[in-house]
C-alpha cells in the first residue's frame, strides 16, 4: 500500500501498487497521472517533482524553489502544482517536466493549498475552466478558478 502524506503520519491518499520505486523520497504530498500514464509525485521535503513511468521506474526530476504540496493534471495534460509556503502555483508540462507559468501572491494573508482538475464533457463551465484551486484568504477558504495562465 502506497500512501501520500499531507502531514507526517496523516494519510491523505492511499492506493495499492505492485512494484518498487528505486528512488529515495522525502515526504510525498501529491500524486497525479499524466495522459501518457506516467506518475508525477510532489516531494515536499526535497522540494522537487518526480516523474516515474507506470512501473515505477524513475524518469525525470524537476527541482523547485519551494515545497510542492498538491498536484492536478487536466485533460489537456497541463499540470498545476500548489506551493503553500511561497503562496504560489506552477503550471507545467508534466511529461516533459518543463515549467510553463509561475504565479505568486504577494498578500501574506493568502495561501494556496490544494488543486483539483475538472473534467469537461461538452460546452459547459468545466470545459472552459480546467481546474480549481483551494485558496485561503484572511482565514476564509475559497475555490478559485484557473483558466490556463490566468490564476
Amino acid at each position: 500500500m502506497a500512501q501520500v502524506l499531507a502531514t507526517p503520519g496523516d494519510v491523505r491518499h492511499g492506493f495499492s501498487y505492485i512494484g518498487q520505486f528505486n528512488h529515495d523520497f522525502g515526504r510525498i504530498t501529491g500524486i497525479a497521472a499524466t495522459i501518457k500514464g506516467n506518475i508525477l509525485l510532489c516531494d515536499y521535503d526535497e522540494k522537487n517533482l518526480i516523474l516515474v513511468d507506470p512501473l515505477g521506474n524513475y524518469l525525470k526530476k524537476l527541482n523547485l524553489d519551494s515545497e510542492p504540496y498538491d498536484i492536478a493534471i487536466t485533460s489537456q495534460n497541463i499540470g498545476y502544482i500548489t506551493q503553500p509556503k511561497s503562496r504560489s502555483v506552477l503550471q507545467i508540462d508534466p511529461d516533459r517536466m518543463v515549467e510553463l507559468f509561475h504565479a505568486t501572491c504577494n498578500d501574506l494573508t493568502t495561501t494556496v493549498g490544494c488543486v483539483s482538475a475538472v473534467q469537461g464533457t461538452g460546452r459547459n463551465f468545466s470545459e472552459k475552466i480546467p481546474c480549481v484551486l483551494g485558496v485561503k484568504i484572511q482565514g476564509c477558504s475559497y475555490i478559485w478558478a484557473v483558466n490556463h495562465d490566468k490564476m
